[in-house]
């Protein structure tokens, strides 16, 4: 007996020495091997990175790589989190396979912890790009700031750019708040707004072991000012895409609007152990489009025409153009579902919105499957770059070279190659058609507001920045008033005469009769007023007045005058009937409830 145990405690010893060999060997071959950017026949995937394209460079920031070690494949779920930027060189045309991608020094100065699925956006006026929080890695050997922290990487225009902490007018601010990640973040060109998303010990140290929290409400960071400041929503909402879209504007400072799409609303904590029920939560689906205004910060809401976008799903893409008409088409392909029975469904969809027309056309799939926690951007005049994704797994080799992939916005085709001399951008011919068949007319606004802003031109309004009305000179204008001016002061006069006319013959002798009976039912009133709104043709029933004589009715160039009122939140309040559906509680059909694991988010 003595024997045995001696025997088992010699191989017990063997055993551990041998796998402790192997585990110094496999760390020494991982820190000969590993890279930030393998070589394209090492490459495995890349994931929950962040990208921007400013200037001639695109930027790679972020995230996680998997790779072959040692011959093979990262065993399961393995990946590296990146300590360094990466930028490729967008001035000339290339090929995913063989595109160099440069590493730049990963020791400068204020370079932010390795994080995965920050809030990011870019500064074009001066060149550099912004990192809030992000998940950092859930080894042993993370580093983390005590306090929360914002980054800056300012590039030097040949590729290249240096790091440093920018460090906030209100420093005592950051304090009060939690670094998160899938959080949405997009920026005008003074001020960024991060909306969202989830923090844990693995985001932010003041949060506590074991503890998981959702943000609510958004931050607002400006960029000349350095001051943050929180907006005063009460609605929570993770895993969301936002994009700035510049030509449209809600206010008076011309700063654009962000659109929010996608993401789910998690219940907020209502016990004291800061357990989150993630068994049933809401999603915001893509028939419903939340749109806020950088200016007075409020939220609007605009349903969608067209086939939508199947949901709920986040950490999807998001990239669009401008067109020469004056519109925007957005590029929206994969992401992720949390839902019944595949809790890690992926998508391999892709769609375009287009405005002003808030219509959805379907868009070719991607030719490498199913992906999420991709990043992408529009490059050059009329591509979007896509760069990594998950599968869900890490090991699974990416069919999309080095992770990058390439659509080409008109053709509406997918790549593996970039053309840095593609031609100007042109809408789909779908979407071109679309507007041609008049369709934009029949557009149903959810508040005057919106119209006036996205298609003042539609219903018969004129819209003073489109080429047409600035085409003829200022003396022409005036000329072309003058005379629609007389002719209509003509037609009042005389359509005063005809019913002092009309007054005078029939009204005046029947004045101490009874009053005539009603000529229009409630239902003619009814579809009448649809009409003025909608320009949607309606029968309107008549009926016979007396004498044989019949109603003259009136035409009407005025739909209704409808005050609007929003929530300050992210969705309407519920006191305000009829107005836009609720943010997220709209769903399509059946939903199943999506689950979530605060730590095991990562996978």
């Amino acid at each position: 007996m003595t024997a045995i145990s001696s025997s088992c405690r010699s191989g017990l010893v063997r055993a551990a020495l041998l796998g402790l060999g192997i585990f110094q060997l496999h760390g020494l071959v991982e820190g000969q091997e590993i890279s930030d950017s393998p070589p394209p026949d090492k490459f495995v995937r890349r994931g929950f990175a962040r990208v921007a394209l400013i200037g001639d460079y695109l930027y790679i920031e972020g995230g996680e790589v998997s790779q072959q070690v040692g011959g093979q494949n990262q065993q399961g779920s393995r990946s590296n989190y990146m300590n360094s930027t990466l930028s490729i060189d967008m001035s000339k045309s290339w090929d995913a396979k063989t595109v160099p991608i440069r590493i730049i020094d990963n020791k400068i100065s204020g370079k932010p912890p390795a994080r995965s699925r920050p809030a990011f956006w870019t500064n074009q006026q001066d060149g550099s790009f912004y990192v809030w929080g992000g998940m950092v890695s859930y080894r042993r050997d993370r580093v983390m700031p005590k306090f929360p922290e914002l980054y800056k990487f300012v590039t030097d225009g040949s590729g290249g750019g240096k790091w440093s902490i920018e460090t906030p007018s209100n420093p005592d601010f950051l304090r009060t708040v939690y670094l998160t990640e899938l959080a949405a973040s997009a920026a005008t060109d003074e001020t960024a707004f991060i909306f969202g998303g989830l923090a844990g010990e693995w985001t932010d140290l003041t949060v506590g072991w074991g503890r998981t929290e959702i943000a609510t409400g958004a931050l607002a960071f400006n960029m000349k000012t350095k001051t943050f400041e929180k907006l005063g929503y009460e609605e929570t909402l993770v895993g969301a895409v936002a994009e700035h879209i510049p030509q449209f504007n809600l206010g008076t400072k011309k700063q654009g609007v962000i659109l929010i799409m996608g993401g789910y609303i998690p219940e907020k904590r209502v016990d004291g152990n800061s357990a989150i029920d993630y068994s049933s939560v809401s999603s915001h689906l893509f028939d419903n489009i939340t749109i806020f205004d950088p200016e007075t910060r409020q939220m609007h809401y605009q349903t969608t025409t067209g086939p939508t976008p199947p949901g709920p799903r986040r950490e999807f893409c998001l990239a669009g153009f401008a067109t020469k008409e004056g519109g925007y088409d957005i590029l929206l392909f994969g992401g992720e579902s949390k839902r019944e029975p595949e809790l890690d469904f992926r998508y391999e969809d892709a769609w375009i919105l287009s405005l002003p027309g808030f219509v959805w056309t379907k868009a070719p799939n991607m030719p490498t499957q199913r992906r999420a926690d991709h990043h992408c951007t529009p490059a050059g005049k009329r591509q979007v770059i896509s760069v990594g994704g998950t599968a869900p797994g890490w090991r699974e080799p990416d069919p999309a070279p080095q992770g990058l992939m390439v659509f080409d916005m008109p053709s509406m085709t997918w790549r593996f190659n970039y053309d840095a001399d593609a031609g100007d951008y042109e809408s789909p011919q779908v979407i071109k058609d679309w507007y041609k068949n008049g369709s934009l007319s029949k557009v149903k606004w959810s508040t005057p507001i919106l119209q006036q802003v996205f298609a003042p031109g539609s219903f018969g309004i004129p819209n003073p920045d489109s080429p047409d009305s600035n085409s003829q000179s200022s003396g022409q204008g005036h000329a072309i008033g003058a005379i629609v001016g007389g002719v209509l002061g003509g037609l009042a006069g005389l359509l005063a005469l005809i019913a002092v006319g009309i007054w005078y013959f029939f009204y005046r002798p029947l004045k101490q009769k009874q009053k005539l009976p009603q000529t229009g039912s409630q239902e003619a009133l009814a579809a009448g007023d649809k009409y003025l709104y909608t320009r949607t043709p309606v029968n309107i029933p008549l009926q016979e007045a007396e004498a044989g004589w019949k109603p003259a009715e009136v035409a009407s160039n005025h739909g209704y005058a409808e005050l609007s009122v929003f929530s300050p939140g992210f969705g309407p309040s519920p006191s305000v009937s009829p107005g836009p559906p609720q943010y997220s509680f709209r769903p399509a059909g059946p939903q199943s409830p999506m689950e979530m694991d605060g730590y095991s988010e990562r996978r």
